[in-house]
């Protein structure tokens, strides 16, 4: 999931989740850049910003008798978010891409490696997608726990891994419900700017279908630390995300995708109308990509 654009040139670094994008981005960055007012993304409602940070709270199971309460909840939630997408309304040819409040620092201040940075949390912007894929949930699991990120993007990574902490093959078997795992992955090296090297927390949750939703799929992912960059001049020091999965049993999949960033390339940082425009834009190509790959068959 890497994304943010510099001054004029840095272009392939806008719109990836965690990696440049295509240097076919480059003139649409200029575009942008030379109208600017229509860069402009809209607020999410305030629904979608209240369920997501509702949800990555209940990506880490709870124990015991808990854990199938916290299943309801989230049930509950999802069905809540695909309300709120329907009245924007989300359609197979319309994604929504918006921006969200800031994250609680509260919910992220203690993860794993974010330490010092904590103060900053404030400063990562948020953006959102929601759209209907084609693919089945079955291959955005397999694709999740699995490590052919390059394969699907492969003019974005130098390289990419995950290093996964449980079994994979009975995850997506549905035997296991959680998995975790750490990506370490770097991009290759732009038109402008440089390339950098970073390193993700990562976790997935499977949830049953009920009785009036299909099965759900959920996973969360933040920076270990701040990424190191070939070149100077550049930062990326936050970086949280979120994905929601549901089944709609009808061939098509509601997915909701939540990112908060705090990265600068030059003087343009993750505040910035054109870094938020591109990005916005990237989250809607790379969808496409993932959305052809399932439908050729490789996923």
């Amino acid at each position: 999931m890497s994304h943010a654009e510099r001054r004029a040139g840095d272009a392939r670094a806008i719109g990836y989740r965690g990696g440049m994008h295509p240097r076919s981005r480059l003139l649409a960055v200029v575009v942008c850049s030379a109208a600017f007012a229509g860069c402009a993304a809209q607020p999410a409602p305030e629904g979608l910003d209240n369920l997501a940070t509702f949800l990555w709270q209940r990506v880490e199971p709870a124990g015991g008798l808990q854990r199938g309460t916290q299943e309801a909840e989230i049930r509950d939630a999802v069905l809540r978010l695909k309300d709120e997408l329907a009245a924007i309304p989300v359609t197979a040819d319309a994604p929504f891409t918006g921006t969200l409040e800031d994250i609680d620092a509260d919910l992220v201040a203690g993860l794993e490696g974010v330490g010092d940075r904590a103060d900053d949390i404030a400063l990562a912007q948020g953006f959102a997608l929601a759209n209907l894929s084609t693919c089945g949930i079955g291959q955005q699991v397999g694709l999740v726990a699995s490590n052919r990120a390059m394969e699907i993007h492969p003019d974005v990574y130098e390289s990419y891994d995950k290093d996964f902490d449980d079994d994979t093959d009975a995850f997506k078997a549905g035997d296991l419900d959680f998995m975790t795992w750490q990506t370490t992955y770097k991009l290759l090296p732009p038109p402008v700017g440089s390339a950098y090297e970073a390193r993700l927390r990562g976790a997935a949750r499977r949830i049953d279908a009920g009785d009036d939703i299909g099965e759900i799929f959920v996973t969360r992912v933040h920076l270990l630390e701040p990424a190191t960059f070939d070149g100077e001049g550049s930062s990326f020091t936050l970086d949280f995300q979120m994905e929601v999965y549901v089944d709609n049993e009808d061939d098509t999949l509601t997915h909701f995708y939540a990112m908060w960033r705090r990265m600068a390339l030059g003087p343009v940082d993750s505040s910035s109308e054109l870094f938020i425009g591109q990005t916005l834009s990237g989250f809607v190509d790379f969808e496409k990509r993932v959305e052809a790959a399932c439908n050729d068959g490789r996923l």
